[in-house]
Parts: structure tokens; C-alpha cells; sequence
């Protein structure tokens, strides 16, 4: 006869004999109460899991939307006669926040944090270039740094909740 049962959250194999599972920390011997409040916690930090999802995939819709527009704005600089030096760097700039934004699905914090900088840097360099370009379409700059901002600050949480509860899985 096996001394052992499976969790009847993890389906991990525990002992007979445990209080609680080694493994999610389901309270095997508590009473119904404490087991819903259990699952009512796993319920939340699932949902948690997938607000950070939600706003990652809406930060990295933005970096496409961003980086469409340097590209078509590396199009509008070559058409008017700029010189080839602003076509390239608008170039490099979209295709660089395409790029974070297609690698932000696969390590969001870290392309979402390079995005951001990136971005970031853009802006000051156009306030060194002519302080009026910054103020231009200030509540769009405002809403793309919130965006991102968001979706590194739900990332971070999310981080922190997988690291706490080791067998939570977003779906």
C-alpha cells in the first residue's frame, strides 16, 4: 500500500501524512474554509498573471504602432530632401522598437525596459535638437512612456508572484 496521494491543486505526489503540500502550500488537512480561501488566492494571483500579460501585449502593440511611424516618418524625411543622415536614424529607430516590440513576447522585462529607454533617449535628444519637438504631441509621448511603464511595472509583479508561487502557470 503507497503512502503517498496527489495534491488536489498541483497534482504533485505528497505524502499521506502532510499538512500542507511541499510543493503550492494547499492546506490538505484545513478545514473547507481554509481551502477556498486557497483557491480564492490562487484565483487572484492567476488573474494577476494574466493582467500582465494583457498589458505587455498592449505595450508591445504600441512599440509596432511607434515603430510603423518612425518608419514612415524615415519615408517622409527621404521624400522631402532631408539629409540621408535623419532618413537612417529614423530607420534604425523603427525597425530597432519593431524588433523590441516582437522580442518583448519572449522577455518582456528586458525589452520593454530597452524600449523605454530607447524611446526615453529619443525624446531627449529631441529636446536638444529643437525644445519645441518634445512639446509637440506631448499627450501621445505621455501616453506611450505610461504604456510602457505599465506593462514593465505589471511585469515586475508578475516576476515576483511566479517567484512566490512557484506553481502558478500563466496560461
Amino acid at each position: 500500500m503507497s503512502n503517498t496521494t496527489q495534491c488536489p491543486n498541483c497534482n504533485v505526489a505528497i505524502s499521506q501524512i502532510e499538512i500542507n503540500c511541499e510543493h503550492c502550500n494547499f492546506p490538505l488537512s484545513g478545514s473547507d474554509k481554509e481551502k477556498a480561501i486557497f483557491i480564492g488566492r490562487q484565483i487572484a494571483n492567476t488573474s494577476k498573471l494574466g493582467d500582465a500579460k494583457e498589458s505587455q501585449a498592449k505595450a508591445q502593440r504600441i512599440l509596432y504602432i511607434i515603430g510603423a511611424f518612425q518608419l514612415l516618418n524615415a519615408l517622409l524625411t527621404y521624400f522631402r530632401g532631408y539629409g540621408l543622415d535623419i532618413v537612417i536614424f529614423y530607420t534604425i529607430l523603427g525597425v530597432a522598437l519593431v524588433v523590441f516590440g516582437f522580442l518583448s513576447g519572449k522577455k518582456p522585462l528586458l525589452f520593454l525596459t530597452l524600449s523605454l529607454i530607447t524611446i526615453l533617449g529619443y525624446y531627449v535628444l529631441l529636446y536638444f535638437i529643437n525644445p519645441n519637438l518634445v512639446f509637440q504631441g506631448i499627450l501621445w509621448k505621455i501616453v506611450i512612456i505610461a504604456f510602457l511603464v505599465y506593462g514593465i511595472w505589471h511585469t515586475v509583479q508578475a516576476i515576483q508572484l511566479k517567484k512566490k508561487h512557484k506553481f502558478l502557470k500563466d496560461d
